[in-house]
């Protein structure tokens, strides 16, 4: 889809800058990953609300393995796939960038790419348990997902830019845990097109392009870093499962 609609807006506006269609592909391909990641925890866990609602989950009676065992059984198996499932997005992505434009990534960019897989997986299964948790019905799953995919690629700011949106919008995605994964990988896969693609810019100038393009997000008039981020979303990830342990708690009588 964003090779068929959406490079050909992203180059255009960049055209003007060195190696502009380079550094698009590069971005899009970051926002893919994060994307991913949420997309593919939530199918996963999905079939938590299917065991509930077919009876499956009673069998767990018969073990005497406790509620919390089982949702965290559920959480750590959605986790996996959407490491795998990122891992393949980001091969089968620069697989195309290096055919098409050349592009390479350093062993160190890949190594820390991995790691930001890691906790992106992590923040979006702990998001799909907490959203799931309510969820009594598997009919409902079909639109829940489609409404999933579509915000999530907004939200992470695959489909516009930061800068193309209102205050207001740029305050909901600061909310959603997606955008500081799609701010971390840009940061780390952008790290050297940025030395080439914004060399001739002033620092100023490019802490402004940074902003808009949503390479680290404004928090208290700063840019998040890489650091930043990933302590963020580890306490987003944090937050999240405890939000879940309560909602269990509360509905204990579901299992």
């Amino acid at each position: 889809m964003y090779f068929a609609f959406l490079k050909q807006n992203y180059t255009e506006s960049l055209k003007s800058l060195k190696e502009g269609a380079q550094f698009a592909d590069i971005w899009l391909l970051a926002g893919l990953l994060s994307v991913t990641g949420m997309t593919t925890t939530f199918q996963a866990m999905t079939q938590l609300v299917v065991d509930k609602t077919t009876g499956r989950m009673r069998a767990f009676r018969l073990t005497q393995t406790s509620r919390l065992s089982v949702y965290l059984g559920y959480f750590f198996s959605s986790v996996i796939i959407g490491i795998l499932m990122q891992i393949a997005v980001f091969m089968i992505g620069f697989g195309i960038l290096s055919a098409v434009d050349g592009i390479g990534f350093s062993l160190y960019q890949v190594l820390l790419t991995t790691l930001a897989i890691i906790l992106n997986s992590l923040v979006s299964a702990a998001l799909s348990l907490i959203l799931l948790s309510g969820v009594k019905k598997s009919s409902s799953l079909t639109s829940l997902g489609t409404i999933i995919g579509t915000l999530s690629g907004f939200l992470s700011g695959v489909y516009i830019p930061m800068r193309a949106l209102p205050e207001i919008g740029q305050t909901i995605i600061k909310c959603y845990p997606g955008a500081y994964s799609a701010s971390l990988f840009r940061h780390i896969l952008l790290a050297d097109q940025l030395k080439i693609t914004f060399a001739p810019l002033s620092p100023d100038k490019l802490l402004d392009f940074k902003a808009d393009f949503g390479i680290g997000l404004s928090l208290s008039g700063q840019l998040t870093t890489v650091v930043s981020e990933s302590i963020i979303l580890l306490f987003a990830t944090l937050g999240l499962l405890i939000g879940s342990v309560i909602i269990l708690k509360i509905n204990k009588k579901n299992l």
